[in-house]
């Protein structure tokens, strides 16, 4: 790793919500960590894909009024890297807002390291919401997609 790669790589690290990055690499090794008063801890592995769904639950406030809550699937990153839509540049993105998808289909890519992971739907419906910018780094856990059934 060159030294204009470990800069863009602390610029990331310094812009994202990360708190700490270990990278160990052959004989190439980093380590950033943010200083927080906040307790942060990663799992001791990573599962393919992460989802939620969320339930419908409703609240009473003072006046008596209901709220819904999102009942859409929470499709979230897997693991900390950098979010694509399409598989290249110059490629429509996987999904977009409004379009319906069925449960195997690829919705976006998460690289880390070089390797690029398919994130695939979990079940049949449609893209209500894209959460990420093409490009950008996402956390684990991070919220991506919304999926209504």
């Amino acid at each position: 790793m060159d030294f204009r790669q470990i800069r863009n790589l602390m610029k990331e690290f310094e812009d994202s919500k990360i708190h700490k990055l270990e990278i160990n690499d052959k004989d190439f090794s980093i380590k950033l960590e943010k200083e927080d008063n906040k307790f942060f801890s990663t799992p001791s592995h990573s599962p393919i894909a992460s989802f939620t769904d969320t339930t419908h639950v409703k609240e009473e406030g003072d006046k008596g009024t209901t709220e819904e809550h999102n009942t859409n699937y929470l499709v979230k990153a897997p693991l900390v890297g950098t979010f694509y839509q399409s598989p290249s540049p110059d490629s429509e993105p996987f999904v977009r807002v409004n379009q319906k998808v069925n449960k195997g289909d690829v919705l976006f890519i998460v690289e880390a390291m070089k390797v690029m992971n398919e994130i695939t739907s979990p079940v049949n419906g449609t893209i209500m919401k894209i959460n990420a910018k093409d490009t950008t780094m996402v956390e684990f856990d991070q919220v991506v997609l919304e999926i209504k059934e």
